[in-house]
């Protein structure tokens, strides 16, 4: 096939999924070209020199005009919004005029669902990790709320006024953004999801099925090395931002009173301030907290490997890589009951699954401390199921039969295709 590849992601599990598939695609012959404001994720993404690299300028504003907020409350597009059609109609413009069976479209960091999809000419396939989470699920202060300030404050005072205005500016923005995003779902020929978590959460917000078509780990670069040695420490993966939930992995180690191990995290993108707001809950209950930011994949296999076991706190994580990297590097995963973890940790045999609870959490890496045998079997159970389901090879068969049917009837695949089970 030649496929025309877009996306606007940044470096962490979206990216990473991207690399795999693209490698795997490329290893089977088919020609990819990619389309992007930044196609290598600022060098994050390695893909073999004869992939033709498309970068598209993207003219975003960091600050609403006051004209655009006026605009907005009238159910306007914003520049931003503008600013992406026209970065898409290119790309869409380039990418109909090569020839290309099929247009395998990737998320998009400020709007999910990208626009790509309702430009180009030919058969459409979008990789979706999850809908725009700001507009779906609750958050500290959901977007749909009324500010406290407006609560609070008096009606006759002129602040009251002032932050009214930019509610509605706000919210009409927000409300404008979801009606697009809908019609770019729809625009999109087939949707895939990452983990049936992820197919429920689409249905639920954009009422548009979508199949499961599972990621791989790379177990070339994730297994365990040869100097393994477990140390006393916990390693969670992931963004330091609300949604991965580090306090309540913090207050889960916090409740071991003997040898307390010590809690690694190694992030990606780091918000400043609930990170200080992290680290000071560590420091209050006594929980020693390193954080590891943008790491190289053998210092992070090593971490892997060395940890007592992965705690995996994300609030419903349409998938997880990190718990399966983890559990290629035979390191057992504790992750929550709940989301996309739920179809990757085996309870009781690759890892525990628990309740959102500190307490539940604590007495499974108690269990881990004091039963090193046991952790050693999970151990390496993790590893067989990661080599049995979650290979690259696997991950190659299932994207290239989802994109091979996107474009004509499986009866009609070529003879070398063998379609995944």
């Amino acid at each position: 096939m030649k496929i025309a590849v877009w996306h606007n992601l940044v470096f962490g599990g979206g990216a990473r999924a991207l690399q795999y598939h693209l490698q795997g695609l490329i290893t089977n012959g088919h020609t990819i070209e990619i389309w992007s404001p930044d196609p290598l994720i600022s060098g994050h993404i390695k893909l073999h020199a004869e992939v033709r690299i498309h970068k598209i300028r993207l003219e975003r504003s960091a600050h609403t005009s006051y004209k655009d907020r006026i605009k907005s409350v009238l159910f306007y597009k914003d520049e931003n919004i503008k600013a992406m059609e026209r970065h898409c109609r290119q790309c869409a413009d380039e990418i109909n005029q090569g020839n290309f069976d099929v247009l395998f479209a990737n998320s998009c960091y400020y709007y999910a669902a990208p626009f790509i999809c309702r430009f180009v000419q030919i058969p459409s396939v979008l990789y979706l990790g999850e809908p725009y989470r700001f507009f779906f699920e609750a958050h500290p202060r959901s977007i749909w709320e009324p500010p406290l300030s407006l609560i609070n404050e008096t009606k006759f005072d002129k602040n009251f006024y002032w932050e009214w205005l930019k509610d509605i500016w706000k919210t009409t923005n927000a409300r404008v953004r979801l009606h697009e995003e809908r019609i770019n779902i729809e625009a999109a020929g087939k949707l895939l999801l990452n983990s049936w978590y992820s197919a429920e959460s689409c249905a639920r917000a954009y009422d548009k099925p979508g199949e499961v078509c599972y990621l791989g780990v790379d177990t070339s670069i994730f297994k365990p090395v040869s100097t393994r040695k477990i140390e006393n420490y916990i390693i969670s993966v992931g963004a330091l931002y609300f949604h991965k939930n580090p306090e309540l992995a913090i207050r889960s180690i916090a409740l071991i009173q003997h040898n307390r191990p010590k809690l690694v995290w190694v992030a990606n993108l780091i918000d400043d301030e609930f990170c200080e707001k992290i680290k000071n809950l560590a420091q209050s209950l006594d929980v020693d907290f390193e954080i590891k930011k943008m790491i190289c994949d053998a210092e992070l296999v090593q971490l892997l490997s060395n940890a007592l076991c992965m705690v995996y706190t994300a609030k419903l994580e349409p998938f997880g890589f990190a718990p399966l990297e983890a559990n290629a590097c035979q390191t057992p995963v504790i992750g929550l009951r709940q989301g996309g973890v739920k179809e990757i940790v085996n309870d009781g045999e690759t890892g525990f699954l628990c309740s959102p609870n500190a307490l539940e959490i604590s007495e499974k890496i108690k269990y881990f401390m004091d039963n090193p045998a046991e952790r050693d079997r999970m151990g390496k159970s993790a590893f067989e199921n990661v080599l049995h389901k979650w290979t690259l090879h696997a991950a190659t068969r299932r994207i290239e039969e989802a994109l091979f049917t996107s474009i004509q009837r499986p009866s009609s695949l070529p003879a070398n295709v063998e379609l995944s089970s």
